[in-house]
């Protein structure tokens, strides 16, 4: 957001961000599985948040209240993450611009305390409850059947709304009742004739018509993903059409899907770089005319792209060719790799996956950098290992050492994979799925 979104430009944000639950959360690309990401916080990774945060005097008081109630650990490592990036979203969003913040229970007293303390509690618009049908019930309390979404205008009663895209039908007895009170005589007051809206009822602040993607379903891109018709709702009424939706959280690109139904711009952000390549496949399929004009930002589209970007930023080349390989996706770090920048795993059987790993080299390479690497993925205990450079690179003295390290299933253990190969359509040699 601070290198490519400008100030005041947003009209609207939804953001569905990880939830603080403590799990790791995978997906799928074909038979490869994936980290799509890690729940889990810690504060030695999230104290400079805190800081930059706490800077801000409109945040400091929160900030400082957030740590005496959780004290320096997961929960407040957690808020000082997503304050930050809130207090992004305020300055990206116009005047008259909406945020619509998507969680679970676990952190949403806290967060609408982050909330309150940048948009401040005056300019609070509503809290949804979107209650959905589920599996599995609490034997020691209330099942957990809903998410909540909070609503805050940047400047309250500036905001666009418009509730006529989301009316639902009137029920029976709601027509009855109406045309019982025409004329509307009550306690010898008048109120005037009453009318029903002929586009239907007033949405309430409790969605219970939309319930969520199930595992099952045929059509499903990733663990957390939210259904169409949701956000559709979501950006319908707080967004006009060709306005700007911005999703900081893109995961599978929900939110950019049904912006671009909606007929609004948007902008979407995601740290996977394989989420970014669901979404690509997910807009292929479903716009396929629109894809000329959808710009990639870090994710480059030719090998004349992906040297510029290996020469300009080392390490986000090296976090997008990480994930060339389905399944395989970059170290969250970039220091202490001990030679392996990429990890993934590929389902062979049900319930039986083998474990890939890959090396990173956008400059000069030799024999002995795949050797090195086939000790690294040894010592990572992993089954495979993919070498990834640009082709004018590769040696025979490279292809000889990784014929050399053996095989495993019938496959090379060490596969020399080049950016060229990624553009021109061709795949790693993998181990055949029963």
């Amino acid at each position: 957001m601070r290198e490519d979104i400008a100030d005041e430009s947003v009209d609207l944000i939804y953001l569905d961000p990880p939830f603080n639950s403590k799990r790791l959360y995978n997906a799928f690309i074909g038979n490869a599985q994936w980290v799509a990401f890690n729940d889990t916080w810690c504060w030695s990774e999230a104290v400079g948040d805190f800081h930059e945060v706490a800077r801000d005097v409109s945040m400091a008081g929160t900030m400082e209240g957030l740590r005496k109630i959780h004290g320096e650990g997961p929960e407040l490592a957690y808020l000082s993450y997503m304050a930050n990036r809130i207090h992004e979203c305020w300055r990206v969003l116009k005047p008259t611009g909406n945020i619509n913040l998507h969680f679970d229970p676990t952190m949403s007293h806290s967060l609408k305390l982050v909330l309150d303390g940048k948009f401040g509690s005056k300019n609070f618009l509503n809290e949804i409850v979107w209650y959905y049908r589920g599996a599995g019930v609490l034997k020691k309390d209330f099942a957990s059947r809903h998410d909540t979404i909070l609503r805050y205008a940047k400047r309250n009663g500036k905001h666009y709304f418009n509730p006529d895209p989301a009316r639902q039908p009137y029920a029976d007895a709601t027509v009855e009742r109406f045309q019982h009170y025409i004329g509307n005589v009550r306690d010898g007051r008048d109120y005037g004739e009453q009318e029903l809206n002929p586009l239907g009822k007033h949405l309430d602040d409790v969605f219970a018509d939309i319930q969520p993607v199930a595992p099952s379903a045929k059509i499903r891109y990733y663990p957390t993903q939210k259904p169409v018709p949701l956000l559709e709702r979501i950006i319908r009424t707080s967004s006009k059409q060709g306005d700007t939706v911005l999703d900081p959280f893109c995961g599978c690109g929900t939110t950019i899907h049904a912006a671009q139904q909606s007929h609004r711009n948007w902008i979407g952000i995601d740290i996977c770089v394989n989420a970014c390549k669901v979404i690509e496949k997910r807009l292929k399929d479903s716009f396929d005319s629109i894809w000329s004009d959808v710009d990639f930002i870090g994710f480059p589209r030719t090998k004349d792209q992906a040297k510029t970007l290996a020469s300009l930023d080392y390490f986000r080349f090296e976090k997008w060719a990480a994930s060339l390989v389905d399944g395989m996706e970059a170290n969250k770090k970039q220091v202490a790799d001990k030679g392996i920048d990429g990890r993934g795993r590929l389902a062979i059987r049900k319930g039986k996956f083998i474990d890939i790993v890959s090396q990173i080299k956008g400059g000069h390479t030799k024999p002995s950098d795949v050797q090195a690497f086939d000790s690294a993925r040894q010592q990572a205990g992993a089954d495979l290992g993919i070498f990834t450079c640009f082709e004018e690179r590769v040696t025979q003295g490279m292809k000889n050492r990784a014929a050399s390290t053996g095989r495993f299933m019938n496959v090379q253990k060490i596969q020399i994979y080049t950016i060229e190969d990624y553009f021109e359509g061709r795949k790693p040699e993998m181990p055949k799925v029963a």
